[in-house]
């Protein structure tokens, strides 16, 4: 693993982390000797990283147990470490007026404390960013993933002609974490410092805290301590394929519409005043459905396709193509320790209860599709 001192963003609770040892018991195995003692052994679980894009950052992976992660993250709170995330912050009075401009959602009525989802398109209606927005005293804060704040700057800035904003990144100043679960929001957290998570970006009720470094790390010891557990991306991915949560960079990226996506509904106003790329949205809207899609697939079995395995519209010794990829996959506990997958499928593939064939290995599976928007219905 890189050492954090190597990362273009460190994350400032790094070095707590890789300190941070959970210890668990488990039943101590008496094997086939009738009659043995048995009882509980103590186990030390060390601390995973994943990087987080090229000189980008690394993420906790797990703790070391992924299934006591998931269970905090399903019941009760989790702390997730969130140094993936970059901030954007928009000062001056026309700070709600430029960004609504920018963006696909209508913000122009926030209220403080308010947040919603919202991308960031460029003139021919390409997604430049998946974006959260959140109101705060004073301050507007664009909450995006850490490996586009450059081209989500320049961007910005190119925009503004006589606004009275000023845009600054703010990354390295202001750090985030996020309390994921059903508990999330009993936590007592100064409210000038919190927005919620919109439950939409992740399937999972949230709060988010933007907090600068020093502060940071006081936050996360007193969450620790107060059994609030550690959790990492392996068991906040199984929980969002699970509720169909896509996510910008994994399962969908610069190269798509917002159509394509599945989440128009979270993140596009379509009634709201002009912005950028709302032709292109428009004419979408009114023409019907993208050339390809974001869906569900339901297998009929328990094998785990990976991310990028093709998908054929037949068998292939009955002619099949291919009709799309696997962009994200996880175990699903909700499904019996089934599997849960995200696929980006062609349109004549994407009406629900389409039969579809992912390869896993050298075998195809036979899947179902499902779309996300009635996962999230059904929530």
């Amino acid at each position: 693993m890189r050492g954090s001192d190597e990362m273009t963003n460190p994350s400032p609770i790094h070095d707590l982390l890789e300190q941070y040892e959970m210890s668990w018991s488990k039943p101590e195995s008496s094997g086939s000797r009738e009659g043995a003692a048995t009882g509980y052994i103590e186990e030390q679980l060390l601390c995973e990283f994943l990087p987080w894009g090229e000189e980008g950052c690394h993420v906790l992976a797990t703790t070391g147990s992924v299934e006591l992660e998931y269970a905090a993250l399903r019941k009760s709170v989790g702390v997730f470490d969130a140094s993936c995330r970059g901030t954007i912050l928009l000062q001056g009075e026309d700070r709600l007026a430029f960004i609504d401009r920018m963006t696909t959602q209508g913000l122009s009525n926030m209220k403080d404390g308010d947040s919603k989802l919202a991308f960031v398109l460029n003139r021919k209606g390409r997604i430049v960013s998946d974006v959260i927005v959140a109101q705060l005293p004073d301050r507007v804060l664009i909450d995006c993933d850490v490996t586009l704040m450059q081209p989500l700057m320049e961007h910005f800035d190119s925009f503004v002609v006589a606004d009275n904003v000023t845009i600054t990144n703010t990354t390295q100043d202001e750090h985030r974490l996020w309390l994921l679960g059903p508990d999330s929001s009993k936590l007592e957290i100064p409210k000038d410092v919190q927005f919620p998570l919109p439950i939409e970006f992740l399937g999972l009720e949230g709060v988010a805290v933007s907090v600068t470094p020093k502060v940071a790390e006081e936050l996360w010891k007193k969450f620790t301590s107060q059994d609030v557990r550690p959790v990492g991306w392996y068991a906040l991915n199984m929980v969002r394929v699970e509720e169909g949560a896509p996510v910008f960079n994994i399962d969908f990226s610069s190269t798509n519409l917002p159509h394509e996506t599945s989440c128009c509904s979270s993140r596009v106003k379509f009634d709201k005043g002009c912005y950028l790329g709302q032709e292109v949205v428009a004419r979408m809207e009114s023409l019907g459905a993208p050339k390809q899609l974001l869906v569900g697939l339901e297998l009929q079995t328990d094998a785990l396709p990976i991310a990028g395995t093709q998908i054929w519209d037949k068998l292939s010794d009955e002619g099949g193509k291919p009709i799309g990829v696997v962009t994200s996959s996880a175990m699903s506990p909700m499904h019996g320790g089934g599997v849960a997958i995200i696929a980006m499928v062609k349109k004549v593939c994407a009406p629900a209860g389409t039969t579809v064939f992912p390869w896993v290995g050298a075998e195809q599976i036979k899947a179902s599709v499902y779309h996300l928007s009635s996962k999230k219905e059904d929530a």
